[in-house]
């Protein structure tokens, strides 16, 4: 009978034991979980700060370089402006020069052609005269074809810079999809979540990589245009995507 007393004594020690162990455990394990949970909350707090100041930063950015691209816009159009009324002004120049000459020219042979005789001063006369028109004619039709080309080119220009900024938006856009899909991979939980999100990010990296090299092309086209047109408004610089931002950041240099 005490022996059996004895045996449960213990048999209850050791359940008191085990409970107690257990206990222990689950305070331990309770600590480890809310340590986890605090350091993934920081991390995402950390991470939201990055994005808003990377945020912020692309934001001056674009309106630094809309600002920047505006003020090359005005300043080429008031050059061609500046350079149209200049080249004129040296059309009618020599126009008006060679009209001159020509009319001292006339001048001086009639009044050798009057010494002379009637008939050869009104043959000089008509000569000149239908000399200084087809000279006046061909320096108005050189003026305006010079303008019609100046004009095509200014268009070609114009329209090659409009591709370039509609391609820019669409890298940007790109961009943000692509830290989309990469918060979403870093978001999965199951492996074919994942699998999908590293699909998405491979696609958009494509798409980006794509309309870069379509960027660099039309840069390098509005170049060659630009360098050939001569006094034509002279292309955009290159405007590379800038990256600045915490080494620690899992989407710095992606």
């Amino acid at each position: 009978m005490a022996e059996r007393k004895e045996s449960s004594v213990l048999f209850s020690l050791r359940e008191l034991r085990e409970i107690e162990e257990e206990r222990i455990n689950e305070e331990m394990e309770a600590k480890r979980r809310a340590e986890e949970e605090r350091i993934r909350a920081q991390q995402e707090a950390e991470r939201r700060a990055r994005e808003e100041e990377e945020a912020r930063r692309r934001a001056i950015e674009e309106a630094e370089r809309q600002a920047r691209e505006e003020a090359e816009r005005r300043e080429r159009e008031e050059r061609l402006r500046v350079e149209e009324a200049e080249r004129r002004a040296r059309v009618e120049a020599q126009a008006a020069l060679e009209q001159q000459r020509l009319a001292q020219e006339m001048q001086i042979r009639a009044m050798e052609a009057q010494k002379k005789r009637p008939t050869a001063l009104i043959a000089v006369a008509g000569v000149l005269v239908l000399t200084v028109g087809l000279l006046g004619f061909w320096a108005y039709n050189k003026s305006q074809e010079s303008e019609r080309k100046e004009k095509e080119a200014a268009a070609r220009i114009a329209a090659l810079e409009q591709e370039m900024d509609k391609t820019q938006a669409e890298i940007n856009q790109l961009i943000k999809e692509k830290e989309a899909a990469f918060q979403q991979m870093l978001a999965a939980k199951t492996e074919e979540e994942k699998a999908a999100a590293q699909r998405a990010l491979d696609e958009k990296n494509r798409q980006l990589k794509a309309k870069q090299d379509a960027l660099k092309g039309l840069k390098d086209k509005a170049k060659r245009r630009g360098s050939s047109g001569g006094g034509g408004s002279k292309p955009k610089q290159d405007q590379g995507v800038s990256v600045n931002c915490d080494p620690n950041d899992p989407l710095c240099g992606l």
